[in-house]
């Protein structure tokens, strides 16, 4: 049996962040194209559309938790910091930062919190 979507080849494609996403991603034909804050969710998602209507492209715009974001983009929390790519990293610490900060939510807050000092860019 073959799988065919009635789904248009070129869209965007998402899911509602959940109470324990942290950051979302966006890919655009698989690539990374942008990392921000679930805070910033609508905003991703608006943008993800006004591309999509001017390219022919497939765009998923992916909530993620903090240990999803830390597999999906290969940043493990004992990796040396030349390790790491150094945009990448200091991205992501502005985004945590951002959620424990201005995040309504105690739980993404604390979350942030935790990979923050797992990070090493708070201490305990």
């Amino acid at each position: 049996m073959t799988y065919a979507s009635w789904q248009p080849r070129y869209r965007v494609t998402t899911i509602e962040p959940g109470k324990l996403d942290l950051l979302v991603v966006t890919l655009i034909n698989g690539k990374r194209a942008a990392l921000c804050s679930v805070l910033d969710y609508e905003a991703a998602l608006a943008k993800a559309r006004a591309f999509a209507a001017e390219h022919q492209c497939q765009i998923k715009v992916l909530p993620l938790t903090g240990p999803e974001a830390r597999h999906f983009l290969d940043f493990k929390p004992d990796d040396p910091p030349s390790d790491i790519e150094p945009e990448l990293r200091a991205e992501m610490v502005e985004q945590m930062l951002t959620v424990a900060r201005d995040s309504p939510d105690s739980d993404a807050r604390r979350d942030a919190h935790d990979l923050l000092t797992e990070w090493g860019v708070i201490s305990k």
